[in-house]
């Protein structure tokens, strides 16, 4: 079983995957504001979900929600996962939503993939 972290390690944790993200993906040339990073100590739910993470388009701003992320597996994957979203078109996305489920929708199925996939490279690099 995965240890859970206090608040202050939660954060540091995600600031070091967001500098990890930004050399191994790079930066997003489409975008015309800084990617904008916060921590919420809200709890959030969809439904019955839990909600680890959100990006907003709009904002361009990935939000972590520190409750629902108990164990550092959970922040580096979330982060890696909105990450990727934050490189995504956000056009794309709009067109997938109107004809996939969420979990069928390619480009949450590619930001899953990077998340679960990713996260043991950079937690050996952390």
């Amino acid at each position: 079983m995965a240890r859970t972290i206090d608040i202050g390690s939660k954060t540091y944790y995600a600031k070091q995957t967001l500098k990890w993200c930004e050399k191994y993906f790079g930066l997003c040339d489409r975008k015309k504001r800084k990617l904008i990073f916060k921590v919420s100590e809200r709890k959030r739910k969809s439904g019955n979900s839990d909600i680890y993470g959100n990006y907003c388009f709009w904002r361009n701003t990935i939000t972590l929600y520190l409750p629902n992320n108990t164990t550092i597996h959970d922040i580096v994957a979330t982060m890696i996962h909105e990450y990727t979203h934050y490189l995504q078109s956000r056009t794309k996305y709009r067109n997938y939503e109107k004809t996939h489920y969420y979990s069928q929708n390619p480009l949450e199925k590619e930001a899953k993939r990077n998340g679960e996939n990713l996260w043991k490279k950079h937690a050996c690099r952390a």
